[in-house]
């Protein structure tokens, strides 16, 4: 077959992400590039649904280099999901048509259930699942995707307006965060997370897989501890849970200032690090979770399985059916 090379970008509430790959027929594409750009779309307008001019200019200068890089690589399709933070916005649709008349691309506005479906698929293309359930938690800017799954299908999935940005921007912590605060959070969570905690009780789920963001940062930083991958595929990840609540501690008896020059630190993560931590850690705790894993591959990779299975192979599954 042709080959064909496929652009992705991710329009996140906190980062976008640029993904390049050529798929000719093989069992997996081959990734020729990724890169992301701090935009914060979500700062200073999330929780009054709103993008302000600042982050529109961000989100400019960043799709300045998406263009550049999709060009210099002669893709044949770009492909764009615009999620949390430009769904609900009030100008969010005025925003993506912007970008769409400025960069001539076509930017789907999702759901945030299309979202949990294109995370379950680029987990699944990452860490090979079994019948055992399992819940994926994909931690945001703008909302938390969370599914519980096997390597046949989907359970349950909901997506919650509960994105590190809207929890930072929401709760104000000090620096470091207090005691107090920390249990402010965690209340507000039990309020909101009632039906998700039912549902991994009804479903026996004992494995988190986290996906993306804040997992890849906890990734980064146990890496350059000098911990291996001990066997598992590059895209997966086993994060211990003592070294995650040892982690969980640094984090929240850290000032912003420490978490900087913490190696393995994203800098785009320092500000939201110590909320999402609260999150995962509220979460191991409420559930009794006994594995958490990494998986390097989210909703842009999702994504791109996701059009390779519907656009291409099914393309070539009705051409061979006609001849």
């Amino acid at each position: 077959m042709q080959i064909k090379r496929i652009s992705v970008i991710d329009l996140g509430t906190n980062t976008f992400n640029l993904l390049v790959a050529e798929y000719g027929g093989t069992e997996k594409p081959k990734i020729l590039h990724r890169s992301k750009y701090p935009t914060k779309i979500g700062k200073g307008g999330i929780n009054s649904n709103r993008i302000t001019e600042e982050a529109i200019d961000r989100a400019k200068n960043a799709f300045d280099s998406i263009d550049k890089i999709s060009k210099a690589h002669d893709v044949d399709k770009s492909i764009a999901f615009a999620t949390s933070a430009i769904r609900t916005a009030e100008n969010g649709a005025d925003f993506v048509n912007m970008l769409q008349n400025k960069y001539k691309v076509t930017i789907e506005i999702i759901s945030g259930d299309r979202e949990a479906e294109l995370i379950y698929t680029g987990t699944k293309n990452a860490i090979d699942l079994n019948h055992e359930s399992i819940a994926i938690l994909d931690i945001g800017g703008g909302s938390n995707e969370i599914i519980i799954a096997n390597e046949k299908k989907i359970f349950w999935k909901k997506s919650y307006p509960l994105g590190m940005t809207r929890l930072l921007e929401k709760f104000n912590p000090s620096d470091p965060i207090q005691k107090g605060e920390i249990k402010t959070i965690e209340t507000y969570l039990k309020e909101q997370l009632t039906d998700l905690i039912e549902a991994i009780e009804l479903h026996s789920v004992k494995t988190l897989i986290g996906s993306s963001g804040s997992f890849d940062t906890f990734k980064q930083i146990l890496l350059a501890e000098g911990q291996h991958l001990n066997g598992l595929p590059e895209t997966q990840f086993e994060i211990k849970l003592k070294d995650f609540f040892r982690l969980h501690q640094k984090f929240i008896n850290s000032t912003l200032e420490e978490r900087q020059v913490i190696k393995g630190m994203d800098p785009v993560r320092v500000e939201l690090m110590v909320i999402a931590s609260i999150f995962i850690n509220y979460l191991v705790k409420e559930t009794g979770f006994s594995k958490l894993y990494q998986s390097s591959y989210s909703l842009k990779e999702g994504a791109l399985y996701d059009f390779i299975e519907q656009n291409i192979n099914s393309a070539e599954v009705s051409s061979t059916q006609v001849k």
